[in-house]
């Protein structure tokens, strides 16, 4: 089994023993070579090519496509430069084709393609193994959630989860921001819904909840990752409603399998189980499947084999695993899209204060009370600035305080992410990605407490005909 930690990735076997390591010093970088030099920057999905035992690896924060080589024990990078790319056509070869935020891979036995999952872009890429080219194949770089007959006429918002189906005529897709299950057609590019979304206002991105079901009835909330087992039924972490998902391929159906839709730490049946946030999901041996049960920081598999859906933790052995923070959880998953607007706050030279954010509206624009805007804080160093809550939602006025406290003289960055859910009365609800970095200057902190606004106008972006219409929350 393969696990990708922060900055580095880990092999076990299926029962939790270690086996190597890829990346021993787990620093921030983007350095192919042996296993002990090669470095990563927040890799997340993985595609294991069995025939020549090589794995893919979607290094997400250095916008690369890398394979490490177990035969030879080499890393390297087929695709990107640690750049991120806004290149939506593709067509280069190694570092000279930029890549933008890939998020998961899976690999295509017979085409020998690696197929990427550029969340950063909203498309579908593929490597060609044969002729090292790198392209788009699926989707126009819109972030929507649009089923087409072919990749031009497709659009999804933000892919993160890939699994091949099958018969590997597929690919099956968790499409993270409109919370829907899509599958690919690898014949056409064009594709249609399994499960989830909104499939008549594809500029709705707020149709999201949890609920199981047939269908646009199925409602997920930003399900990340997706496996298709070898008897064709489809498994989906449902991340933010704390779930494991199954999708029948006969009857269409979507049940809870695991989780009791409120995040936690519990193992047992599917009626008592808790996960915090699942993202990544695998098939294993013996009807198991193997889950990044990301805000535990643990691997959890699933017994298929009983009605009764038995979650259990593995237990990692013989290696020593990433130290625990204490303090809030943080999610792994930070990622601009290509369309957030970002704002530079001047540098913060005071020890402690309050970070107040304050987003305003257009006189005839509201909030959205259905889809709450929310906000998460990345602090780059982690321990640099300690800040009372890393996630949470705008009261309904657009405003939040966050306190602060700095824990080190060196320099450092608060990168503040807001998604801002917005209506206009009996018309369109829209939404506005924001991105506000706050740098902490070098040096002994005074002791004067600042308070820090972080304001920002939302000026409604231009309407496509789709979006003129009423959306269903």
């Amino acid at each position: 089994m393969h696990i990708a930690f922060k900055n580095f990735l880990v092999v076990t076997d299926l029962d939790g023993n270690f086996v190597v390591q890829i990346g021993s010093s787990g620093e921030e970088g983007l350095q192919d070579g042996s296993f002990d030099d090669a470095t990563f920057n927040r890799p997340q999905g993985l595609a294991y090519n069995p025939k020549k035992n090589i794995l893919y690896v979607a290094d997400t924060e250095n916008h690369a496509l890398r394979e490490i080589d177990f035969v030879d024990e080499k890393v390297r990078t087929l695709a990107g430069n640690g750049t991120k790319g806004s290149d939506y056509i593709g067509g280069g070869k190694g570092d000279t084709q930029l890549l933008n935020s890939p998020w998961d891979v899976c690999f295509h036995p017979i085409e020998e393609k690696v197929y990427i999952a550029m969340a950063g872009q909203h498309q579908i890429w593929e490597h060609d193994i044969l002729d090292g080219i790198t392209r788009a194949f699926s989707g126009d770089g819109y972030e929507r959630n649009l089923n087409g007959s072919s990749s031009t006429s497709t659009s999804f918002a933000q892919p993160s989860g890939l699994s091949l189906s099958r018969d590997l005529a597929e690919i099956y897709i968790a499409d993270s921001e409109s919370s829907s299950i899509r599958a690919v057609n690898l014949k056409t590019g064009g594709s249609r819904l399994l499960a989830g979304g909104d499939p008549i206002f594809s500029d709705n991105l707020f149709k999201f909840g949890d609920q199981d079901g047939i269908g646009s009835e199925v409602l997920f909330q930003h399900p990340l990752g997706v496996v298709c087992t070898k008897h064709g039924e489809i498994y989906i972490t449902d991340s933010y409603n704390h779930k494991i998902k199954k999708f029948d391929p006969t009857s269409k159906r979507v049940s809870t399998i695991a989780g009791t839709g409120k995040a936690g730490f519990k193992d047992g049946t599917a009626v008592t189980a808790q996960l915090s946030e699942p993202s990544g999901i695998v098939e294993g041996d013996n009807g198991r499947l193997f889950i990044a049960d990301t805000n535990n920081s643990l691997i959890r598999y699933l017994d298929l084999n009983n009605d009764e859906y038995a979650l259990s933790t593995l237990e990692l052995k013989g290696f020593q695993p990433p130290k625990p923070k204490l303090r809030s959880f943080k999610r792994l998953r930070r990622r601009t899209s290509a369309d957030t607007e970002t704002i530079n706050i001047d540098a913060i030279s005071s020890n402690e204060g309050n970070l107040s954010i304050e987003i305003s509206l257009p006189n005839e624009y509201h909030f959205s009370k259905e889809a709450r805007s929310r906000f998460s804080v990345d602090i780059e160093p982690e321990d640099a600035v300690n800040i009372d809550l890393l996630d949470g939602f705008l009261n309904p006025e657009g405003s939040a305080t966050l306190h602060f406290k700095r824990s080190s003289n060196s320099a450092s960055m608060a990168r503040i992410n807001i998604k801002v859910y917005y209506c206009k009365e009996d018309e369109v609800c829209l939404y506005q990605s924001l991105l506000f970095e706050v740098p902490f200057r070098e040096g002994a902190p005074n002791s004067t407490k600042a308070d820090v606004t972080l304001a920002h106008f939302v000026k409604p972006k231009t309407l496509t005909s789709s979006s003129l219409r009423p959306v269903a929350l």
